[in-house]
């Protein structure tokens, strides 16, 4: 029940838990193309400054989320993914049909001295860094991010929104572990009947950040968010 890339302080990719309904998964991908335009533009403008393919690293991407881009800024892009040991078994169909555009790399968010400084045209992270758990894990793999990439672009959910993104139930985000878990057991089918351990990690691995954290794990760059009504997520971009 946990997301599928967990592990202690290293890249994960997500996926929305739980699955989401129908229509939720078709309003969370409209929000998601939106926000991706600005991901697109940038390619369109690095490209054109380059003049050639863009050497992007995605940290625990996934082929999925690049779907949501159009082809033709996809195109434009070496497009690596680096995640956890054995995270590419469970993709789906779909992410296998597209595998071979997408250089699948192992590996964790928070060393990444397997490559050089600035070893990337751009640096990609979504829905990733709130995974990670604690905060200097955080810190960790926002350093490796703003090291590899010449640019980046990182996007979390907003602590803010009053709906957390993953469980899918109002203001659960804004109590204390303890509560958070009585509240999914409470509410959440299947959720009780975890582990203590999983219930726990299930909770602390799903981390919203707040504009001025993203600030201080990304000093001197660019904070933007997407609004509806409060902030749904902040992107950091260099």
């Amino acid at each position: 029940m946990s997301p599928r890339r967990s592990g202690v302080g290293v890249s994960e990719r997500r996926q929305d838990w739980p699955m989401l309904p129908g229509r939720l998964k078709l309003y969370s991908r409209f929000f998601r193309e939106r926000r991706n335009r600005r991901l697109a533009a940038l390619i369109e403008e690095l490209w054109g400054q380059k003049g050639a393919a863009l050497d992007v690293l995605d940290v625990g991407g996934a082929t999925y989320f690049w779907t949501t881009l159009p082809e033709a800024s996809r195109n434009k892009c070496n497009i690596s993914l680096i995640n956890l040991p054995g995270a590419y078994d469970g993709d789906s169909a779909e992410e296998q049909r597209i595998r071979g555009e997408f250089q699948l790399l192992t590996g964790d968010a928070r060393d990444l001295s397997q490559f050089q400084d600035r070893a990337f045209d751009l640096v990609v992270s979504n829905s990733v860094i709130e995974h990670l758990g604690v905060w200097p894990d955080m810190e960790r793999a926002a350093r490796e991010a703003f090291r590899v990439g010449k640019r980046g672009w990182v996007q979390v959910p907003a602590f803010e929104f009053p709906i957390e993104q993953h469980f899918l139930l109002p203001l659960v985000h804004w109590f204390a572990a303890p509560i958070q878990i009585a509240m999914l057991s409470f509410l959440r089918t299947g959720f009780g009947a975890l582990g203590a351990s999983e219930q726990h990690l299930a909770v602390h691995r799903v981390r919203p950040l707040s504009r001025s954290e993203l600030t201080v794990l990304f000093p001197n760059c660019a904070i933007a968010s997407q609004w509806i009504f409060l902030p749904k997520c902040h992107i950091a971009t260099w």
